[in-house]
């Protein structure tokens, strides 16, 4: 599938998902041979991946991911992991409609809360942590400021 790059996405998601998602990706990579092999997140901002999906015209797009409730959390904040963003799913109940095998295992005492799942592909982390600073909100003139922590997902001007 090509990559778009009119736009990139940038999420926060707890270190500890993260962590989870590539025990779960390597898991799936073992066992599956026909199935696509991704993971999914969940989230409340339905309207930003609605927007993403009406953008990105049936492409992946890039995505950085600032680890979130990590323990050693750098001054000036940074998105350390990247990954593919293939699609969302709207939650059944709050709850992952699709196979519980592409959730991490950590999500599993997670409240059923979440209006829609976005899933990835190609999770990993970053040998050079990218700058939040150094990126901009989709159709900005100016950059996020180096404090800037991200709450939740933001379309940013591909970097």
């Amino acid at each position: 599938m090509a990559k778009t790059t009119s736009f990139a996405i940038l999420a926060p998601v707890p270190e500890m998902h993260l962590l989870s998602a590539l025990e779960t990706m390597e898991k799936l990579d073992s066992e599956l041979s026909d199935e696509t092999i991704k993971v999914a997140f969940g989230s409340m901002a339905f309207e930003v991946f609605r927007k993403a999906d009406e953008l990105r015209a049936g492409k992946e797009v890039e995505v950085l991911i600032y680890a979130s409730d990590c323990i050693d959390q750098p001054l000036n904040s940074e998105a350390s992991w990247q990954g593919l963003y293939i699609g969302h799913t709207n939650s059944r109940n709050g709850r992952y409609p699709g196979k519980s095998k592409f959730r991490p295992a950590s999500t599993a005492t997670d409240k059923p809360t979440w209006a829609i799942f976005w899933e990835l592909q190609e999770l990993k982390r970053l040998k050079t942590p990218i700058a939040i600073a150094s990126l901009k909100a989709l159709g900005k003139k100016t950059n996020y400021t180096s404090r800037f922590i991200p709450e939740g997902p933001l379309l940013i001007e591909y970097y």
